[in-house]
Formats: structure tokens, sequence, C-alpha cells
């Protein structure tokens, strides 16, 4: 729809009073004009005559002509066009009404005053095309009509402008308040994810660690001591050292080879795991990773590879840094076994680190590679490592993502 001032009481006691104003104000230029001729007809039909002419021209160009060719969205050319064409239109149709007022003059009233009279011996001699050619017929309906205009179009003009640049500031603000309300929805479903995968994530190692520690137990082996105090340490870290998205790269290093060597206590052979990690070092804290992320991909490793092969199992995990790139790489690999495990409840681990993968990073930042072979199960991931000092927005990360053409 075209673009429109509400009407206002105040608003329509300005127009009053400028209309007012300008009434009286012609009335005493046709005084001056008119003083030769006796009588007061003549001189308030002509000022009436001018006034009407006036109100409508406004009315008609300031609401309708105007707005239809300014306020749609058409091209400059287009614009243009349609100006020159209403200009021509108009200058034609205050030529017929000048005309017609001169022409009504000279048959009901006699002894015309010298500013009326060589009016109307001017335009009754005129030929149509001397409208167009005749420069004293061209100042005479300029001055006459238009130049009153001028004023009262250039106001509407300033005011409609005021009037939709503060419409289109309120529009602005509006939409820009929509997007951040989306944003903060968005944030808080984000963060709920992430604290509901931790939540799954946690319960589903315990629950794991909890059979391993039983089967030792079941076994009368002495290590389950050693086993359920290394439980307890990786526990406290899962409890108060991953409440944040992102947590110190030396602390989940040592996180991950306590969980191995859990791990290893079940089996007897020294080859059933290998494992390369770097040293948790001082020089390592200063880069971080998302907490219990890697830590799934092994899980799942012994879960379904060597745990559920009887023999000949092997788990093969390798991880590595690249602190000039500011990047992590995980290799896990583990054989099949040769007789599909029964499908079991669960599954979570790797939908979960999917999930993960896709609320921290960008589908640009990480790479994720399974390759569930015959054989064996392959992992490979990349993803980047976080400086302590860098701070972390998750959020703005996936807007970006989600918005791409409002962000580059």
């Amino acid at each position: 729809m075209p673009f429109r001032r509400p009407v206002t009481i105040m608003r329509m006691l300005y127009h009053a009073l400028y209309w007012s104003i300008g009434y009286a104000v012609t009335l005493s230029q046709f005084k001056r004009a008119l003083a030769d001729y006796p009588g007061t007809d003549l001189l308030y039909l002509v000022n009436t005559h001018h006034f009407l002419s006036t109100l409508l021209s406004f009315g008609l160009l300031g609401y309708i002509v105007i707005p239809y060719i300014l306020y749609h969205e058409r091209t400059m050319k287009k614009r243009v066009a349609m100006l020159m064409g209403a200009c021509v239109i108009y200058y034609a149709l205050l030529s017929v009404n000048t005309y017609v007022l001169l022409r009504y003059v000279e048959a009901h009233f006699s002894n015309l005053p010298p500013y009326l009279a060589r009016r109307v011996t001017m335009f009754s001699a005129a030929h149509w095309y001397d409208y167009v050619i005749d420069p004293s017929i061209a100042f005479f309906i300029y001055g006459h009509f238009i130049s009153y205009l001028t004023i009262p179009l250039l106001i509407k003009a300033v005011r409609d402008g005021y009037a939709r640049s503060r419409l289109q500031q309120q529009a602005e603000k509006k939409r820009r308040q929509l997007e951040y309300d989306k944003l903060a929805l968005e944030n808080e479903g984000i963060v709920k994810d992430l604290h509901f995968l931790r939540q799954q994530i946690n319960p589903h190692f315990l629950l794991n660690a909890f059979n391993n520690i039983y089967t030792m137990i079941h076994r009368k082996d002495g290590r389950a001591a050693d086993t359920l105090v290394n439980l307890s340490t990786l526990m406290r870290y899962t409890l108060y050292r991953t409440g944040n998205d992102f947590v110190p790269l030396s602390d989940e290093l040592t996180f991950i080879n306590g969980y191995i060597d859990m791990e290893r206590i079940r089996h007897s052979r020294t080859d059933a795991v290998s494992c390369q990690l770097p040293y948790a070092s001082t020089e390592l804290k200063q880069w971080q990773v998302p907490p219990l992320l890697l830590v799934t991909f092994i899980e799942n490793a012994f879960k379904h590879g060597l745990n559920a092969v009887y023999e000949g199992g092997w788990v093969r995990i390798s991880l590595s840094t690249n602190p000039s790139e500011g990047r992590l790489t995980l290799s896990v690999v583990n054989n099949r076994p040769e007789t599909p495990p029964a499908p079991k409840e669960g599954g979570l681990g790797l939908a979960n680190a999917r999930r993960r993968l896709a609320l921290l990073f960008s589908p640009q930042e990480y790479e994720l590679i399974i390759k569930d072979q015959p054989d064996q199960f392959v992992v490979w991931l990349s993803i980047p490592l976080r400086h302590v000092g860098e701070t972390i927005e998750t959020t703005k990360r996936t807007y970006e993502h989600a918005h791409p053409m409002l962000t580059h």
C-alpha cells in the first residue's frame, strides 16, 4: 500500500488555518488589482475561483498524482516520464480553467478593470498552440495558479519525507528486535541442546564404566579397586569440569588417558589397544576443545569393537595437534566382529557427537569422516582448537552459518 500519513485533528486544524490565511492574502492582492471596478461581486468571484482551483490542485497533486508516481515501486525512467506527463496534463487543465473563467467574466461583467481586460483579450485571441509557445500566457497561468502551490506542496513533501523516515526507522527497529528475539531463542535452544547432550553422555559413559568394574569383580580381579579409583577421578572431571562448551585440552587429554587405562585393565593382551596421544603438558592448557566429545568416538570403538570381538579384537587410537594451524585431528579404528551383534538400546554416542559438532562449529570449521567397512570401523575427525583467551560465541557462529547473506 502507498504511504499515507494519519489524519489527525491537529493536522486538519493546521490545514484550515493555512488555507484561511491563503484566502485572506489573495483577497487583499485582488483588491488592489481590481480596485478600478465598483462593487465586490467580481472580486469575490475571481478570488473564490482562484482559491478553489488552488485547493483542488493541491489535493489532486499532493494526495493522488504525486504519491501514485513516487510511492510505488517503479524505475526512475518511468517515474520521470509519468511526472512529465502529469505536468503536461495539469498545465492543459489550468489553461482550460483560466479560459473558461475569463470568458465567463467577459460575458457577465462590463467595463472590466485593466488587469482583467488585458487577460481576456489575450486569451480570447489566442490559438491553441499559443498556450504552448506564448510566454505571456504561460507566465500568467504560472503566476495565477502554480506559484501558489509551490509552498504547500513543499511543506507536504518535507512532512511526508520526515514521516516516511520515522516509519522506516520504526520498521527497521522492529525488524532488528524480532531478529534479536529470534537469535535469543536460538541461543536458548542451543544452550539447552548442549546441556541435554552432555547429560546424555555422562550417564552413558558411567553405565559402561560400571559394567567394566562389574566384570572385574565377577572375575575376582584385584585391579577392580584401582579401576574404581580411576573411575572416581573421571567422574569428578565429568561432574565439575565439563559445564562449559570448551575445556582446556590438557584436562581433556588427562581424562582420555584415564579412560583408556581403565579399558586396558579389562584386556590381558598388550597389543589390543594401540594409543598415540600427546602428553598433557602445560603448553596444551592454552588450547580448548569441547568436553567429552573426543572420548565419545573412543568409547564407541571399545564398545562395538574390542569388547564385542571375543578373539583378536583391537583398537587403534591416534590424536595429534597442530598449534600453528590451531587444529586437532583424531583417528579411531577398530575391527568388527565376524557376526554382527544383536541390536541394543542406545546408539546415542555418535548421534550426540554429530549434533554437538553441528551446534558448536560451522560446517567449514570441522570435518568428520566415518567409514563403516565390513572388517573395521573408521572414524576421522578434525576440529579447530580454541585459544583459552578467545571468546567463544557459539550462537554467533550458528547464526552466521544460518544467515550467510546477513553476515558476509
